[in-house]
């Protein structure tokens, strides 16, 4: 089986973090199928870029051979991003359709990405399945221009993967047929994201030993709740007497400079530090080294932090929004309204002062492999291309690479 995967969320070499979740998805394919990916870049953003000026470029570095073509949009234009996406990547699509004639495409963001492969699946009348992973659902929809091209996209797939149930239920409001509606929770590898003494890593990060750690990993937007963390700390310091707390941001983004003046204007910039983006291999350290978790999302799909700090034996306050609370509940962290500061601070406090396990916490997320989850792929692409009038069986002679051991919620079970 030959499959074609697409996103604009994808790890390249000027950015290794991005999509790292679709670059694990995609490897766990790839042990039961050929894959290759896709992964457009917005043409304005290769200013921003230099080591991509040159494309399209193939990389390799994944240990998928992906592509990286520029298509034309306008910042800020949204509904015309699709077909600028169509007509930029048109003939790049023929020329690897000659040399990879893929069965199936798996497109992993719903705007402009899966709009776009519906028409490349529909022009060589291959299936497509579109994934669906928070914001792509929740936000982008409301853009102008934007809903009809997704309606249209989610009624014509063959398959809507929903990283959560709340999404599904999106999908569904969107015009996706319910009963081609699959949820697929996201994994973690819980090899790398594994209980540490946080001690000795909190020497190794140069963090301070004494100090109560809450710890917040992921982009500084404002969907991300990012500006009400810096809220709820001047509420935990000022408010609630916690002089022993300490906010580390990992990451980056729009709001990082408004973050850094409002944290002065609180008077709490000596409770809050900005490391930056970290390497992706380099986050099961900081995990370790947290006291807590915080998520403080405005909106969420299944967010994999969550994930990745209760492998690690870390508690977690986020808010009750999107696919958390189908994954965190009292025995493993503290859920509380999104855009509530003062809550924030509340729950954080409730979360430093109680004793947690570190066992328990790991064992609250089910185990599983990445094989796992590369053969729920592989069953469903099977059945879909079946129902399209018979299906390539997977080649007998490729031989599965070694899969990796991860932690997933119980509704991500193998196929």
């Amino acid at each position: 089986m030959k499959v074609l995967a697409f996103s604009n969320l994808y790890p390249r070499a000027a950015r290794r973090t991005l999509g790292t979740f679709n670059r694990d998805t995609f490897l766990a394919l790839a042990r039961y199928c050929d894959v290759r990916v896709v992964s457009p870049v917005p043409a304005w953003s290769l200013l921003r870029s230099p080591g991509d000026i040159v494309v399209p470029r193939y990389e390799t570095q994944t240990g998928i051979e992906a592509l990286f073509p520029a298509f034309a949009s306008i910042p800020g234009v949204s509904c015309l991003h699709a077909r600028g996406m169509v007509a930029s990547l048109l003939p790049v699509m023929e020329r690897l359709r000659e040399r990879f004639p893929w069965d199936a495409i798996v497109a992993a963001w719903v705007y402009p990405d899966a709009v776009a492969a519906a028409q490349f699946a529909e022009r060589w009348r291959t299936p497509l399945v579109t994934v669906g992973l928070g914001t792509d659902l929740n936000v982008v929809p409301e853009y102008f221009g934007v809903r009809s091209q997704i309606r249209r996209c989610l009624s014509r797939s063959a398959r809507v993967v929903a990283v959560s149930h709340a999404l599904a239920d999106r999908a569904v409001e969107l015009g996706a047929p319910r009963s081609r509606v699959v949820v697929q929770h996201n994994a973690v590898d819980g090899l790398a994201f594994t209980p540490r003494d946080k001690d000795p890593v909190r020497r190794r990060l140069e963090l301070p030993a004494g100090r109560k750690i809450v710890g917040y990993v992921g982009n500084h937007r404002k969907i991300k709740g990012t500006d009400v963390l810096i809220e709820a700390m001047a509420h935990l310091v000022h408010g609630l007497g916690r002089a022993d707390v300490l906010l580390v941001l990992a990451g980056d983004g729009e709001l990082t400079a408004q973050l850094r003046a409002r944290a002065e204007a609180l008077g709490v910039s000596g409770h809050v530090r900005f490391v930056g983006v970290r390497p992706h291999d380099e986050i099961p350290l900081w995990m370790s080294a947290f006291d807590v978790l915080c998520l403080p999302s405005r909106r969420e799909g299944c967010p994999n932090v969550v994930l990745e700090a209760l492998a690690s034996g870390r508690p977690v306050v986020a808010s009750r929004t999107g696919g958390v609370p189908e994954i965190l509940d009292g025995r493993t962290g503290i859920l509380v309204p999104p855009e509530d500061p003062s809550a924030l601070a509340s729950g954080v406090a409730a979360a430093l002062d109680r004793a947690w396990d570190p066992d328990s916490l790991r064992a609250s997320v089910e185990y599983l492999s990445w094989d796992a989850v590369g053969r729920r792929y592989v069953a469903m692409l099977s059945e879909v291309l079946t129902e399209e009038g018979g299906a390539p069986s997977v080649s007998p002679s490729r031989r599965p690479m070694r899969a990796r051991r991860v932690f997933v919620s119980s509704d991500s079970s193998s196929p």
